[in-house]
Formats: C-alpha cells, sequence, structure tokens
C-alpha cells in the first residue's frame, strides 16, 4: 500500500468517524452554579493513543505507525496528536476523548493580524541567516538535513533570496526523529558548528549535505561528514568535536523546541513573515513571489 492510499485510509476513516459521532445525540450538559474556569486539557499518554490506532487500522498487518507527539493543541479538550505511518513524513490529527473521534487538519492563523503570534516567536530564531541588513520580513525554515523535500526546496528559496534580496533568511536545525532520520540529528549537529565556525562556509555546507545525501548512512555520518567539511573549507577535526560537544546539542534542542513551539511537525516548515507554509517545492514558483511580495507590502500586518 503506498503512502497516500495509506493517509488517505487514515484520513477517511478518521473522517468518518467524526461524522459517524456528528449524527449521535448530544451529550446533556452539566449542571454548575459557578462560572468554571477553563481546565488545562488532559492529555491520553501513548499508549492510550497506540491502543486507539490499533483499534482502528490493526486489522491491515502493512500499516504501521510511529507516535512522535501528543500535546495540547490550544483548545481546550482537544490534543493534538503527532504521528508517522509507515516511516513517512508527520502528519497530526486532533483527538476529543470525551466523543471517542479524531479529525484531520490544520489550525489557521485568521484575523486583523493573524500571523503576528508566529513573528513574536520567530523573534528567537537564531540560525545562520543572510540577506538583508535590515529586512522588511523575515522568512525562516525548519529543514532536516537528511530530509528528501528539505533538499528539493533548496533551490526554491535560493531562487526567493536571489528575487528578494532585501529578505533576511535564517536556517534554523530541525532534524526529525531517528526512526525515520537515523543520521538527521548528527548533521544538524556538524552544520551547526559549521556555522558558529564560518558563517559563509555553512551554506556550502549544508549545499553538499544535501547533494550527498544518497551517499551517508548512519554507520559512515561521521566520516562522510568530515569528508565533506575539509571539502567546503572546514577543520573535519574540530568541527567533529565541535559536534559532539553538549552546547551544540542545546542549541540544536533550543531550534527544535522554537519549531515545537510554532507547531513545526514536519519539514521543510517554511515562515514567511510568519505565515506558516508546508512543502513548498509543491507550490507554484509565481505564487511564492507574490506572496513574498505580500508580505513585504503588509509587513508588521
Amino acid at each position: 500500500m503506498t503512502k497516500i492510499n495509506i493517509l488517505a485510509l487514515v484520513c477517511s476513516t478518521l473522517v468518518a468517524t467524526l461524522l459517524s459521532a456528528q449524527a449521535a445525540p448530544p451529550a446533556k450538559p452539566a449542571t454548575s452554579h459557578t462560572a468554571a474556569s477553563p481546565a488545562k486539557t488532559a492529555l491520553p499518554t501513548p499508549d492510550e493513543i497506540d491502543t486507539y490506532l490499533k483499534r482502528s487500522f490493526g486489522y491491515d498487518p502493512s500499516i504501521a505507525w510511529q507516535i512522535i507527539d501528543i500535546r495540547d493543541s490550544g483548545v481546550p479538550g482537544i490534543p493534538e496528536v503527532i504521528i508517522s505511518v509507515n516511516k513517512g513524513e508527520p502528519f497530526h490529527f486532533f483527538f476529543v476523548a470525551s466523543a471517542q473521534v479524531a479529525f484531520v487538519g490544520q489550525q489557521l492563523p485568521f484575523g486583523a493580524n493573524p500571523f503576528a503570534p508566529a513573528r513574536a516567536k520567530l523573534q528567537a530564531a537564531t540560525g545562520p541567516s543572510r540577506g538583508g541588513e535590515n529586512p522588511p520580513i523575515q522568512i525562516v525554515e525548519f529543514s532536516d538535513l537528511e530530509c528528501p523535500h528539505c533538499k528539493a526546496s533548496q533551490p526554491i528559496l535560493e531562487k526567493l533570496m536571489a528575487d528578494f534580496p532585501q529578505v533576511r533568511f535564517i536556517f534554523q536545525q530541525f532534524p526529525l526523529p531517528a526512526s525515520l532520520h537515523p543520521w538527521a540529528m548528527k548533521a544538524a549537529q556538524y552544520a551547526d558548528c559549521a556555522a558558529q565556525m564560518d558563517k559563509n562556509a555553512f551554506w556550502k555546507y549544508v549545499d553538499a549535505i544535501f547533494d550527498s545525501q544518497g551517499g551517508i548512512a548512519l554507520a559512515t555520518a561521521d566520516d562522510k561528514l568530515k569528508e565533506l567539511a575539509t571539502a567546503n573549507g572546514l577543520n573535519a577535526e574540530k568541527i567533529s568535536a565541535c559536534a559532539a560537544s553538549p552546547e551544540t546539542e542545546a542549541r540544536v534542542k533550543k531550534s527544535m523546541e522554537l519549531g515545537a513551539s510554532l507547531n513545526v511537525n514536519q519539514t521543510p516548515t517554511v515562515f514567511i513573515n510568519g505565515r506558516m507554509l508546508l512543502g513548498i517545492a509543491n507550490l507554484p514558483y509565481d505564487s511564492l513571489k507574490s506572496m513574498v511580495q505580500f508580505e513585504i507590502d503588509h509587513a508588521g500586518k
């Protein structure tokens, strides 16, 4: 079964469950004499979610999943669950325990200044950057160096940077779990150290890692990453020692935490003036250009 078919099956089953739940009689509201403050959402445990997934999809041995995260969605009583199906790209769904339903979807920023909260959080983006010194807007990418979709997106981002040199572009490390991308964390640590040593060499190093994705495996990742470092003017031994340091681990973790606070759960995730975009390699380039110009025209709004 292909990834697309699996996701379609999961999504259609969840949606069908939701529709059937909507047809059920509504629960009688609890009676209260005092106004209750909103309670913090109680999160299900990974074991509970695994049990529910087995009950829905256990009939098909070709479907395997990994629970990546269970977190508060920001909507009271509705946790957000992020899973990967057959080691594919993560996707999320929302779980309503009281109704025993889940639904697939995405929360959309909406309002007079919908991207301001994301922009505020992205002030903490301190990854390697290039572009205008006084940019009207910023483009921030959360990327995984083992991710083929990230590799496919790089030429598009390069073209946007060439077409909008006044914009500031920031690269944030967001390696996906080792069960999906075994050497992504190691590559993130090496690349972080490259940025600490030589910001100009960093961009060449990242391009070299993307170009070499097919020739890197976990067992040989250190040797290959050092080889690429040397080829791009970096000191291989220094970068290797730096990559193994607690300080580097802390910087990469901080970047991942920033992404998680912005609901990043797949790569690449790109923010244009705070506007989140997924799968930019699949979007028409003219539409991307129009979006960047629109956000420049609405800078700060």
